[in-house]
């Protein structure tokens, strides 16, 4: 897709309420989406993470399997994945050339064109399975053309995008239940009970803590091993690379998907299970490096983190594993849109020094605002703005542990230039 495309089909600026306009480019090209068997995925937080371990159990069950999420950290081939290998540039932009007069007479969003794009993708190579992410909210989600999918999942739902989503829970878990389809099975993750009361009153849903759960954790600073339990089985000792107690939740909703598909006809046994969570790698969630820059070697610890339950569920994961001990630096950006004020004084409290660093997104909140709002809780000599990750890299001291947190972009931005 070329840099022109993206100036005409912005992923902000075109996103209005509906789904006629993708609905009927879709119809003008055959209905791709019609031709996949789907689980679909919404949620505040750990959608993708949920996603990836999914696509893991189906992948190593011998299934050839879909992925789509968003949004990138790298390249955006990375959103549009068949058995976790990304689409090529050389298909995708042959893909994005030839429909482009077609999505531009329907007027479609920048998420909606790539949207259609990973559908059409998807049925061409005739996958078993695919395992697709909303993008934001449910009801109104470019993916939820998607008319009979065999799981809907929500996996959180906290307060987020309230210009969009509504400004409580029960309005967001409506917008987010809106995925929800008849005849489909629906899994809850660990959800707030004024979001289940939604849920449930659309559909009789299977919850974790109820019908399935994770128990019995233990932690290593790569890794992560727990039991699983739901009412027809039990699984000792399921390891999984990703880090957190919420990762647990994921990992278990996965398991319970898995255990549902069985009942559709597919066959994931015991060891596509292992092998697919043991597998599964998430970039940019409570993701430790090593970084070697010029004469320096230091521990990079990057997490995309960007709201209250994500960042609350990263401090809680860093102090789990005694990150917590001393002052950290923290590398830091984050949108406009987000609270940001409550996010800065959680990161101040274990910070020793704040260096932000400039991002390429016109949603990013400016330097002088976060100084300021930094300023309330660290001293104004320990926060630097710089515009590079040159810059960034040149104020760390060797053998420190650093954390960037805030945005994805961020991450982006820091795994485009050690990768």
């Amino acid at each position: 897709m070329t840099n022109n495309i993206f100036e005409i089909l912005e992923e902000y600026k075109g996103m209005t309420l509906g789904l006629s306009r993708i609905g009927g480019f879709l119809e003008s090209i055959g209905n791709p989406q019609n031709k996949l068997k789907v689980i679909h995925i919404a949620g505040t937080n750990g959608k993708g993470s949920t996603a990836s371990f999914i696509s893991g159990i189906c992948k190593a069950g011998g299934y050839k399997t879909a992925l789509y999420t968003s949004p990138h950290l790298v390249n955006i081939t990375e959103r549009i994945k068949v058995n976790d290998v990304e689409v090529s540039r050389k298909i995708f932009d042959n893909l994005s050339k030839n429909y482009l007069t077609n999505a531009l007479k329907y007027r479609l969003s920048y998420f909606e064109y790539l949207t259609s794009l990973a559908f059409i993708y998807f049925a061409d190579l005739k996958v078993d399975i695919a395992v697709v992410e909303t993008g934001l909210g449910g009801s109104f989600d470019a993916t939820n053309v998607i008319e009979k999918p065999l799981i809907c999942i929500i996996t959180s739902v906290s307060k987020e995008h309230q210009e969009i989503l509504g400004t409580s829970i029960k309005e967001i878990a409506f917008e987010k239940a809106g995925i929800i389809k008849k005849k489909s099975y629906v899994i809850c993750g660990k959800l707030p009970p004024k979001a289940i009361s939604i849920v449930e009153g659309k559909a009789t849903p299977y919850l974790y803590g109820r019908d399935f759960r994770s128990m019995n954790s233990k932690y290593g600073e790569y890794g992560q091993k727990f039991d699983y339990l739901s009412t027809d089985i039990s699984l000792a000792d399921v390891g999984v690379q990703l880090l957190g107690d919420h990762q647990l939740v994921n990992a278990s909703v996965a398991i319970f998907a898995a255990e549902l598909l069985n009942k559709k006809g597919y066959y994931l046994n015991e060891v596509s299970i292992r092998t697919g969570l043991s597998s599964t790698i998430w970039r940019g969630r409570f993701d430790i490096r090593k970084v070697v820059w010029r004469s320096k070697i230091f521990k990079l610890i990057m997490d995309g983190a960007h709201n209250i339950e994500s960042i609350n569920a990263f401090f809680r994961t860093f102090e789990q594993l005694g990150f917590s001990r001393k002052k950290r630096v923290f590398i830091f950006a984050i949108m406009k849109e987000k609270k940001y004020e409550y996010i800065i004084k959680k990161i101040a409290f274990f910070a020793k020094r704040i260096i932000l660093l400039k991002v390429n997104n016109n949603r990013t909140l400016s330097h002088d605002i976060l100084k300021k709002e930094f300023s309330k809780y660290v001293e104004h000599n320990k926060v630097f703005a710089v515009d590079s990750v040159e810059d960034v890299f040149d104020k760390i001291d060797s053998n420190e542990v650093v954390v960037a947190v805030g945005s994805l972009y961020l991450i982006g931005e820091l795994l485009k230039y050690i990768e």
